[in-house]
């Protein structure tokens, strides 16, 4: 009898103590309640206004292409350099170095501008100075080329395309043994 009286007692003490609890706690639960609810969705909404950005700058990539004029095409592609979206971006400038392929320092100055913004993954930047060396091969020196081309990093993808241009860049300036010293390197890996 007296473990009932007990037990019924301990369960009025504990409601009494949650009731008292969420008396005095009461806003920031129910805010707490809102936030678990609203922080899924307002990240969602992000998402889909990110993503429909990202598909109108395709669009506008899209329909410049397809335009005819090479001036008006240059500027808005010019423009579309600077966009948020990587793959807009690196997509507007193959299309410039396309339309501008005589003009080396104009083709430079574009990835230049990339490089400088500072908005692309690591990937996309060794993809850019790989890009940027093959630009200026014939008249770089060997410290303009090795600062391009990283040939340190083991894990890099593009690792094996850089010791072949280093390799190229070699022969072409005749430092045969240089060559020689990274062909064994190459052949190693």
């Amino acid at each position: 009898m007296s473990n009932e009286l007990d037990n019924q007692v301990t369960e009025s003490i504990f409601n009494d103590k949650m009731l008292n609890f969420y008396q005095k706690k009461k806003y920031y639960i129910i805010g707490l309640a809102i936030l678990i609810v609203l922080i899924p969705i307002i990240f969602q909404i992000f998402l889909t206004i990110d993503k429909k950005n990202n598909s109108l700058e395709l669009e506008k990539y899209s329909e410049i292409i397809l335009g005819t004029d090479k001036k008006r095409q240059e500027g808005k592609l010019e423009k579309l350099l600077q966009s948020s979206n990587e793959t807009v971006s690196l997509l507007a400038l193959n299309q410039l170095l396309e339309i501008n392929k005589g003009l080396k320092q104009k083709s430079i100055s574009f990835i230049d501008k990339l490089l400088n913004t500072k908005k692309f993954s690591k990937k996309n930047i060794k993809f850019l100075k790989i890009k940027k060396s093959l630009l200026v091969f014939d008249t770089a020196t060997e410290i303009e080329m090795l600062n391009l081309i990283d040939l340190k990093s083991k894990d890099s993808a593009f690792r094996k395309m850089s010791f072949e241009i280093m390799y190229d860049f070699y022969i072409s300036k005749k430092q045969n043994l240089k060559a020689k010293d990274l062909k064994k390197l190459i052949n190693e890996n």
